[in-house]
């Protein structure tokens, strides 16, 4: 059996494939690329490298020759649907609670529990009116006067009443247009099943007199915190008869729907075998629709604007429900991903309106155009959600997991260029509902740089001084510096918050522990306070929740202390040394406020290892030459409790595999970086006030796979995809 590499040495033969990259803190974990081309090239090259690691899939309750093709290209082998050694499973329904329970860190699926909350017509809509009634209607108009009948059929006869315009009807959970109809009078509406009336959206953007709707693939990693893609292509989807609002025309499924599965049934329906071609038949481009539109004079840049705003709202509708039922049945973060598809129509203004979420978008390839947009999209959803390189047999724990490999030179966010930042400032603030931890700061990095075609947009909406904070540090925008007067600060408010840890209930084995390592930290610092500080160690003899109360009491004596010794040092001093150079005092200050006790660890480890010593804040006493010649000895143990990366002895800090230490690799960032933190504040303000204007195209990277695909290659794929699995 092949072992999964854990060696740095073994990194370097690997690095030659362009098919590996690294991730982890100390970049040790090698995460699978993909290449879209390798569905038709069948490069063995690229095949080898999953067949290396013996990655395997399972594909469960749904057929996906698409999925199949790709995985098998890079060297994955199918399992039986009931064999639990896989890297990926593919499903095309939601999983029961105790499989969800047992998946490895390793381990993905391709759905969220409880995603339904999104994809169920019914449930959607409910989640959506109430956003509606806790933030505004006006604010989450983003779908048409909906009701659920036969419940809501009384209000929805009032609303008739008052407009006797065209009603849709859509079963609750229903797709490819089934069951989908129009009606012009209630009477004509059943009510011994559950459905969702509609009102219809009479005035729809034309292109040459056809109705249309856009397909848009979205992609989320995570919903807590909530980090969405929106793929940089889609499809535009024409009805084959002219749209005409008579309501003689009511029952034409071929003019008021839009779904391919209802009009490739039409005598009228075009396709397209050119995977050039873009613009012509009832399949377009995403992109192609866009240009169209520019050349009639649309404002483009606002209209997609206006559809990322719906898909972020959308999203943020169900985002409870579904993190919650993540936090209940899934081990793992990064666990799941799911690719959704939403299903947007615009009207004759230009504003968008959300029509459904598909839990399981089609990938079926009917057409050259659809094997070049879905191929791309698939691997590059693959590569983003990243596949770590391990054999699922083996099923042994990642490395990785704990400190950062001290000869790793390179920064954790690397220099970027001036045209990126904004769209890397995004990817920070796609993080919301929670505190900013460094871990999930680096997986979002992570999955930036490997996004491909996958577009990051912006799900925060007001800024804040903690995240100028954070961006300060990670993306060399300004000095990562802050002074001896802040570094107190910090552990000051550590301190505390392992005061208040001591205070709350905890098991036994803990209370013991922490105690332990709280009554070594007082003899140890207590000696370097420029006052005498009256130190008596409780009794053994005293029970458990005595001897916490007492020791939390020498602690707050300890911060009190401490506290007036910094005051003293901010009233001697002029000016505080390279203050200019330093963090905002305001901005340090919030994030002293909101920071979590292993968010104050990360800052004061990496201080420590900037400055080479713990003397800089755990102070001493002038006048003892003792102190002085063995400061630096006695202070970085007296740190080692705390950051375990000063030392590997037990931390005070909650047990966090993997986040202490984080800001180390942040000490190589470049000196040279000069913006100040006033332009930081300014330019994240304006972000969050605007989006930057963006202008989609179908990218390069999409068009190489046309370059591998013939006109006889497609018509060959569309009658035996089988071929490309072989």
């Amino acid at each position: 059996q092949t072992e999964m590499p854990v060696v740095r040495e073994q990194k370097d033969e690997s690095e030659k494939l362009l098919c590996i990259a690294w991730s982890g803190v100390s970049k040790r974990i090698p995460v699978l690329l993909f290449c879209a081309e390798a569905v038709v090239s069948k490069d063995v090259a690229i095949r080898s490298v999953g067949e290396k690691y013996n990655l395997a899939f399972k594909i469960v309750r749904t057929e996906s020759r698409l999925v199949r093709g790709m995985l098998v290209s890079h060297g994955f082998h199918e399992v039986h649907p009931n064999n639990n050694d896989f890297n990926l499973m593919w499903t095309g329904s939601h999983l029961k609670p105790y499989l969800l329970r047992s998946l490895q860190d390793f381990q993905k699926v391709n759905h969220f529990p409880r995603s339904y909350e999104l994809t169920r017509k019914d449930r959607l809509y409910k989640n959506i009116q109430r956003m509606q009634q806790t933030h505004g209607f006006q604010n989450f108009h983003i779908v048409p006067q909906t009701f659920v009948l036969p419940a809501e059929f009384q209000e929805f006869s009032s609303s008739f009443s008052k407009d006797k315009g065209a009603w849709i009807i859509k079963p609750v959970a229903s797709s490819r247009g089934r069951g989908i109809y129009l009606v012009s009078s209630p009477s004509l509406i059943p009510l011994d099943e559950n459905i969702l009336v509609s009102r219809y959206i009479s005035n729809p953007l034309l292109i040459d007199g056809f109705k249309f709707d856009v397909r848009l693939y979205v992609l989320v990693t995570s919903y807590d915190p909530l980090l969405i893609y929106l793929y940089e292509e889609g499809l535009a989807r024409f009805a084959t008869v002219k749209y005409d609002h008579a309501t003689a025309n009511i029952k034409n499924q071929f003019m008021h729907l839009t779904n391919y599965s209802v009009n490739k049934k039409s005598s009228d329906y075009v396709s397209c075998d050119d995977p050039e071609v873009e613009d012509y038949g009832n399949k377009w481009s995403m992109s192609a629709m866009l240009r169209y539109l520019r050349q009639e004079g649309k404002d483009t840049t606002l209209l997609m604007g206006q559809i990322e705003e719906l898909i972020i709202k959308a999203l943020l509708s169900a985002e409870i429900h579904i993190a919650t039922a993540c936090k209940m049945f899934v081990p793992y973060r990064c666990n799941c991903f799911e690719l959704y598809g939403f299903d947007v129509l615009i009207d004759s203004n230009l504003k968008p309106w959300l029509l459904e979420v598909n839990l399981s978008p089609s990938l079926a390839c009917d057409a050259p155009l659809d094997l070049k947009i879905k191929a791309s999209m698939i691997s590059d959803m693959f590569s983003l959600v990243g596949f770590v390189c391990q054999d699922p047999l083996l099923r042994q724990p990642r490395p990785d997991r704990a400190g950062i490999d001290s000869r790793m030179k390179n920064p954790l966010f690397p220099c970027v260029d001036t045209q990126d930042k904004q769209q890397v400032v995004r990817t920070i603030m796609m993080i919301i509902r929670q505190p900013y931890s460094m871990k999930v700061l680096r997986r979002a990095q992570e999955e930036y740089d490997r996004r491909g075609g996958f577009v990051v947009f912006c799900t925060l909406l007001v800024s804040s001084a903690l995240f100028c904070f954070l961006i300060s540090w990670l993306f060399v925008l300004v000095p990562p510096s802050f002074s001896k007067v802040q570094a107190r600060m910090a552990f000051s408010s550590y301190l505390h918050r392992v005061q208040l840890r001591l205070q709350c209930g905890m098991c036994a084995v803990d209370r013991v522990i922490l105690q332990e390592l709280v009554v070594r930290f007082l003899k140890r610092a207590s000696s370097n306070l420029r006052q005498d500080m009256c130190l008596e160690e409780p009794s053994r003899q005293l029970c458990l929740s005595d001897r916490q109360r007492i020791l939390s009491h020498q602690l707050g004596n300890f911060i009190q202390l401490y506290n007036q010794e910094t005051k003293q040092m901010v009233e001697s001093l002029d000016k505080i040394p390279d203050e200019e150079r330093c963090i905002n005092s305001n901005v340090f200050q919030e994030f002293i406020l909101e920071a979590s006790e292993n968010d104050l660890e990360e800052v004061l480890t990496f201080y420590t290892q900037k400055n080479k010593s713990a003397s800089v804040f755990l102070g001493t006493k002038c006048d003892s030459s003792r102190v002085e010649r063995n400061s630096d000895e006695n202070r970085e143990s007296d740190l080692s409790l705390f950051c375990p990366t000063v030392s590997q002895k037990p931390s005070l800090s909650k047990s966090r595999p993997g986040s202490a230490g984080l800001l180390k690799e942040t000490d190589s960032l470049s000196a040279q970086a000069q913006s100040n933190q006033l332009a930081i504040v300014s330019a994240l303000r304006k972000l969050v006030e605007k989006q930057a204007a963006r202008q989609y195209s179908t990218s390069s990277h999409i068009s190489l796979l046309t370059q591998h695909v013939s006109h006889d290659l497609h018509i060959r794929y569309m009658f035996s995809f089988s071929n490309i699995t072989a």
